[in-house]
């Protein structure tokens, strides 16, 4: 312990929730806590996300988590000069119970106080929006205009910089090698010497499954790739396409696309679920480039959604999501040992999902108990029996 009577804090990985994690560990009081990395901040899957962040969730503790997210957004653009475009963001619903559910969704948004609630379009609305945009099959469309994209590493690093300032140690260049508990600490072994802490936080990103057998922790992932195509609009499109979303949690793959640039999108396939089409792979050695069967088949599915012609596509880059056995985040403490806290299993959604479970990790840390989020945090807790 601390002077202050706070534990000693350590955590592995330094990507959107390790480094979360970290800030809100001192923002409680902490005064000794290290982020143990790899690589570098956000060489793992928060560099290599699309960098969508929005409210527009489908199920009442999602709205929370999101809402929360954007009001970090809100505070590090506005303190720390974050650059984040609000180009909006478009849920798609196909069916009556996705209909009923994004409808939901805007109550559970004001429950939790956002600043501007999304709003139900028509798909009449939604081609004045995007007069592109195919909506044949489509119901009603969730609207929030403040939601968006950002750049992870950018995120990452404005986060470790505000961290940093409050005495965080930030150590890239610190792979743990092996890991030991001696009178009652927690000793991690990286190649440049030995770490001691009261508590250490598994925040690993994909590695984070190997870091919980070192620790004597499951933390059980399945780590699937998945693909960004980069998409070439006409410059005759002048309007801005938001980020367009058909996935609604609980149903089939489905594809997302947003402008990056005047003149290019990106787009891919997303899910939360593990789904056979998706490669499982060692994230140390899986494939960097995309397969012409892979991103045709992004290509074919964005052609049909939205009809503009003259699309260009090519490849754009890979990523993992490290997603739990169960499909739901995976933070908190163990029964075992209260003292090792979970961090990890965010899927497709980790760069945004962590600034919200980041700190619900630093407060089991430092506080012994969750504060920040209120919608059955205890669903996230790392023993329940549907990880296996």
């Amino acid at each position: 312990m601390t002077t202050n009577g706070k534990p000693n804090v350590l955590i592995i990985g330094a990507g959107s929730a390790g480094i979360n994690t970290a800030l809100r560990a001192a923002e409680l009081g902490a005064t000794d806590v290290t982020v143990l990395e790899r690589d570098y901040p956000a060489s793992g899957s928060s560099g290599l996300s699309a960098g969508v962040f929005n409210i527009n969730g489908v199920d009442r503790g999602s709205v929370e988590l999101r809402v929360l997210t954007t009001r970090q957004i809100d505070r590090f653009e506005r303190e720390n000069g974050l650059t984040v475009t609000r180009n909006g963001h478009l849920r798609l619903g196909r069916n009556e119970s996705s209909a009923k559910a994004l409808e939901d969704a805007i109550g559970w948004q004001r429950e939790f106080g956002a600043d501007v609630p999304s709003t139900l379009l028509t798909p009449a609305e939604i081609l004045r929006l995007v007069p592109d945009l195919k909506v044949d099959d489509v119901i009603v469309g969730l609207w929030s205009p403040i939601s968006g994209h950002l750049d992870g590493p950018e995120l990452v690093g404005v986060i470790a910089e505000r961290a940093k300032s409050l005495g965080v140690k930030v150590l890239p260049k610190h792979p743990v090698l092996d890991y030991r508990k001696e009178n009652g600490q927690h000793v991690v072994t990286t190649p440049k010497g030995e770490f001691r802490a009261d508590v250490v936080v598994n925040a690993a990103g994909p590695w984070a499954q190997r870091v919980g057998e070192l620790l004597g922790a499951p933390l059980p992932l399945v780590n699937q790739v998945h693909d960004v195509v980069m998409v070439a609009v006409p410059e005759r499109i002048t309007y801005p396409i938001p980020m367009v979303q058909e996935y609604i949690p609980g149903d089939e793959v489905a594809i997302y696309f947003r402008h990056d640039s005047p003149h290019r999108l990106i787009c891919g396939e997303h899910t939360y679920a593990v789904e056979e089409k998706f490669e499982t792979v060692d994230p140390d050695n899986y494939r960097k480039t995309i397969p012409a069967d892979i991103w045709e088949g992004v290509a074919g599915r964005v052609v049909e959604r939205l009809r503009i012609d003259d699309l260009g596509f090519e490849p754009g880059w890979t990523g993992i999501y490290p997603i739990s056995a169960d499909g739901v985040s995976v933070f908190g403490p163990y029964e075992h040992d209260a003292s090792i806290i979970a961090a990890g299993g965010m899927g497709g959604f980790g760069l945004g999902t962590g600034m919200a479970l980041g700190p619900l990790a630093a407060e089991w840390a430092v506080l012994g108990k969750p504060e920040s989020v209120t919608v059955d945090p205890e669903r996230f807790l790392p023993d329940r029996p549907s990880l296996g």
